[in-house]
This record gives structure tokens, C-alpha cells and sequence, in this order.
């Protein structure tokens, strides 16, 4: 129950009111604001937000408070040196670029113009906040055990980055990872599931709030995502191979119901729907640097966001 007074663990939702900010106590630059802050509710150690956040909230009881210092390693991460500082010649670069611009890289990246001089364009592609220690302040408001009041849904709409984004801002939605399901090898690795040999197709399994979106609602999201590749077996868009099968792999009854009414409601006459609707068999856990990771990248994941989901590599 919501007013469960032990100490938060891995598993449990939270509910908290918490704030990231500079290690001078300023708001994050603009770039960096990619997950909600405020009052929130997570279940710890599944992901979503900043590592920091799980960190901090483990052993918490409700009504407690934290403020700390937090290290790159829990926040956005070291600076890669393969992602910049780099420089690009002034000529080959677009005209009017200024320190503090954004600009798209060929793969579909994101990177800041740090410096502009006659010969030359600094570009850097590492989170904006990428090497530096930040500040978290957070209250434990309410805590449940073993978050029992949630529901699971698994979809496989292609490649799992894009979905996951998709999933992660649809309000009720509490928490989303990415992963592999319905195949045949335990504990596959990504290479093994692109090889297309160990069945399983890339899927996002979300725990949600009932009362906040129905399963239904979820199900519409996942056929606006899919399109017109709702008539394409083993295909989402350009991403072709029996891992990229999509389905909806339902944990219930109602589920299942909901799930086939929605379906057919989409039905053309001449036109077969090549999607899975099967129960959900062992759902296992992506490597970690999928997780989340167009966040990761610096596309905005918040309940508001409204800016077109890129699923760039």
C-alpha cells in the first residue's frame, strides 16, 4: 500500500518530489531537461530518470529528505572522448553557426557548437552535462510495496529505442525498459537476436498505472507507432528480420481481449494485420546502454514532450 512505512527497495514505487540541479544550485540548461522533475512517481532500480535518483531513494522511508552532491558516473555520465570536443573546418560547415547552436550530425545526432573562428567550427556531442557533478534534492512521499497497484504490458513495434520514447511519455505510464521476448535462448545477447536465430523479437515491457491510461489507450499507441506495418510480416519500416516481428503479448485475459478488439477494429478487407497477439512468455532484459537510450542521447522523454522521435544510432 501507498503508506507502506519500511524502507524503500528495488522494485517498490515511489512516489517523490525531487530536482536536479548545477552544482551551484541553477536549472539545468535547456538541453539537459529530458525527464520529468517535480512530483513523480518510479519504480526504483527499473530505470527511467537519472541513476542518482534510484541511488538516493534505496533505504528512504516515506516523509524523508536527501540533498547531495552527485557524481557524473550517476548523473549524465563521463565525457566520451570519441563523441568531442572536435573540429570541423569552417568551410565545410553551414554558415552562421554560434557557440551554444545545435546542430544535427549526419547519423542524426545532436551536437553543440562550442567555438567559431575563421578556420574553424568546435563541435561537441557529449551530453551537455557529460563530466560534471550536479546537485539532488528529493522527498520520499509515499512508497508501495512491491508496486502491486501496476500492471505490465510487453509490444514489439521494430526497433525498441523509438518505441520505448513513445511509451516513456504517455502519461500513466510509470517506467519502460527495453528487451527481448518470445524466442527461444535464454538470456540472448542483441548480436544473437539481430542474427534472427534465437527467435525472440525486440519488445518494451512498461508497468503502468491502470488508473491513469487503459490498456486500451496503450494498444492505440502502439498501432499510431506501427502504421502501415501493421501488413508487414517480420518488417517495421525499414528494419526487416524475424526480430523485428511486432506483436502485442498480453499478461491477462482482459488484456488479450483488448488487444484482439483493437486489431480487428483496424481490419481491412483484402489486407491481413501480420501482429502478434500471443501471451507474453519470458521477457528478458536488453544490455544497458539500450535502456532508455534516445534519453541517453538527449531527446526529451517528459510526459509534455512534442518534438518528433529520431531513431538514430
Amino acid at each position: 500500500a501507498a503508506n507502506y512505512r519500511g524502507a524503500a527497495s528495488p522494485g517498490d514505487l515511489a512516489e517523490v518530489d525531487w530536482a536536479c540541479t548545477t552544482a551551484d544550485g541553477k536549472p539545468l540548461p535547456a538541453d539537459a531537461q529530458v525527464f520529468d522533475q517535480g512530483r513523480v512517481r518510479l519504480v526504483l532500480g527499473a530505470g527511467d530518470f537519472l541513476p542518482c535518483l534510484h541511488a538516493n531513494l534505496a533505504g528512504m522511508k516515506q516523509g524523508d529528505k536527501r540533498s547531495v552532491d552527485v557524481a557524473p558516473s550517476e548523473a549524465f555520465g563521463d565525457t566520451n572522448p570519441m563523441m568531442g570536443p572536435v573540429d570541423v573546418p569552417s568551410a565545410t560547415a553551414p554558415p552562421g553557426l554560434e557557440p551554444g547552436m545545435m546542430v544535427q550530425l549526419a547519423n542524426g545526432a545532436k551536437a553543440r557548437v562550442t567555438k567559431v573562428t575563421d578556420e574553424s567550427v568546435t563541435i561537441d556531442a557529449n551530453a551537455a552535462l557529460a563530466g560534471e557533478t550536479l546537485k539532488l534534492e528529493v522527498e520520499l512521499l509515499s512508497v508501495e510495496d512491491g508496486a502491486s497497484s501496476l500492471e505490465r504490458g510487453d509490444f514489439a513495434i521494430g526497433c525498441f529505442w523509438g518505441a520505448e520514447m513513445a511509451f516513456q511519455r504517455e502519461p500513466g505510464v510509470i517506467t519502460t525498459k527495453v528487451g527481448y521476448t518470445q524466442g527461444q535462448k535464454d538470456d540472448p545477447s542483441y548480436e544473437e537476436v539481430c542474427a534472427g536465430t534465437t527467435g525472440h523479437t525486440e519488445c518494451v515491457q512498461i508497468m503502468f498505472d491502470p488508473q491513469q491510461v487503459s490498456f486500451a489507450r496503450l494498444c492505440d499507441l502502439f498501432w499510431e507507432r506501427l502504421g502501415d506495418s501493421r501488413f508487414l510480416p517480420n518488417q517495421v519500416g525499414n528494419d526487416r528480420g524475424t526480430q523485428y516481428r511486432h506483436g502485442i503479448y498480453y499478461h491477462t485475459p482482459e488484456q488479450k481481449a483488448t488487444a484482439e478488439a483493437s486489431m480487428k477494429a483496424l481490419e481491412k478487407e483484402g489486407a491481413t494485420i501480420a501482429t502478434e497477439i500471443l501471451e507474453a512468455e519470458k521477457f528478458w532484459n536488453a544490455e544497458d546502454y539500450h535502456m532508455q537510450y534516445l534519453q541517453k542521447g538527449g531527446q526529451d522523454g517528459r510526459k509534455t514532450a512534442t518534438e518528433t522521435i529520431r531513431c538514430y544510432g
